[in-house]
């Protein structure tokens, strides 16, 4: 057997699942994937599975390992997972229903050890020979990486197609809007004259912050209704950044446009690696929708200068 890809990134646990799961919503459609979270009733030994009968588990240990050390820690993993499948068959039996499991995928970022494919098939077997209801006669496990679905995963890590386009925002909604939340618009300019711009280029500043979340708030909306497993990672790593910007920009350590200017590089640097499926034109508007949205809802704010 030949050594497999290995992947350049090294994946938290999650991120790994997210790109996997985001892979097979891809390849066998968005409608056609379960996943199983594992937050509320425990974990089940499959991350999601398909109506015709395939099922999912992602793995990414902590790299850099050698290739004995990741054999072991894949080897343990797949084992733990699968023993879940007949300590916990009562509840997959209700949570599949007419499903029958033909096919376990076993995905991980990199894989270049035969005896895993060994120890895959020898556990096979064993799921076989257990008589589960909702194992298929031929069930089988796969150990293999992202490269198995690569055409999707070139979509996504090179981007080659906008999930949705960034449509700019008519100057008269922008303006009803203005008109229509004086509140937040108040709220964003009084923090913004804590910066080093004049009283002219803060209103102006202020209006094309409004523009970009305008922008980001309408493409989040399409992209709801076309890919929701996208809008939901995308929307989700927003609330994670939001949650850590008073550790990360405290009051005192932003007081200039510049200031923001670099925050947005940090955030477009961010929602790519989190959300790798969006382009770049929907990374820049959901940036600079962001810190207009923070500034007008407060979760950021600065001192003045001198304070």
């Amino acid at each position: 057997m030949g050594v497999y890809l290995v992947a350049t990134h090294h994946y938290t646990g999650d991120e790994w699942e997210q790109h996997c799961l985001l892979l097979a919503r891809r390849h066998y459609g968005a409608d056609q994937v379960q996943e199983v979270p594992a937050r509320h009733g425990g974990d089940l030994g499959i991350e999601a599975f398909t109506f015709n009968g395939r099922a999912f588990q992602c793995y990414a240990p902590v790299e850099p390992l050698s290739t004995a050390e990741r054999y072991e820690k894949q080897r343990d993993k797949l084992s733990v997972d699968l023993r879940k499948l007949i300590v916990k068959q009562k509840d997959l039996q209700r949570l599949l229903g007419d499903v029958k499991i033909q096919h376990y995928i076993f995905l991980v970022p990199i894989f270049d050890s035969a005896h895993l494919v060994q120890h895959a098939s020898s556990k096979s077997e064993e799921i076989r020979s257990e008589g589960l209801s909702f194992i298929a006669e031929d069930f089988q496990i796969t150990v293999a990486t992202d490269v198995i679905y690569a055409k999707e995963r070139s979509e996504v890590l090179e981007r080659l197609a906008k999930l949705v386009d960034v449509i700019p925002t008519p100057p008269s909604d922008i303006s009803s809007w203005i008109e229509g939340n004086s509140q937040l618009t108040e709220t964003a300019l009084g923090k913004l004259a804590k910066l080093r711009l004049s009283s002219s280029a803060q209103k102006d500043y202020l209006e094309q912050l409004v523009v970009q979340f305008l922008d980001s708030e309408n493409a989040l909306m399409r992209l709801r209704e076309k890919y929701p497993d996208q809008w939901e990672a995308a929307t989700g790593a927003k609330v994670r950044k939001e949650r850590k910007l008073v550790l990360e920009y405290p009051p005192g350590s932003t007081n200039s446009a510049a200031d923001l200017t670099s925050i947005v590089r940090s955030l477009k640097g961010e929602f790519s690696r989190q959300v790798p499926a969006l382009d770049e034109d929907f990374i820049d508007a959901m940036s600079w929708g962001s810190i207009a949205d923070w500034l007008m809802r407060c979760p950021m704010d600065f001192e003045a200068e001198g304070a």
